[in-house]
């Protein structure tokens, strides 16, 4: 995965787009330096609390996908 806040003005040499199916590009329009990892904040923008929810979607999704095969063994 990777996370863009196009706010950082490093965003310009990100990646904008996935080159394969194994990457995921996260555009976070209104992010700025791994605001999206910090703690909640009643002021943080949509896009960001939207993003912490893809997170925990995906680790949860993660978590599930290796616990089962482990119930494979």
């Amino acid at each position: 995965m990777k996370f863009l806040g196009l706010l950082d003005p490093w965003s310009q040499g990100g990646l904008l787009k996935s080159s394969n199916d194994k990457i995921t590009v996260v555009l976070i329009p209104e992010g700025a330096h791994h605001i999206d990892l910090r703690a909640d904040n009643k002021n943080d923008p949509a896009s960001v609390r939207e993003t912490r929810k893809f997170y925990i979607r995906t680790f949860k999704s993660w978590i599930e996908t290796h616990s089962r095969s482990l119930n494979r063994v």
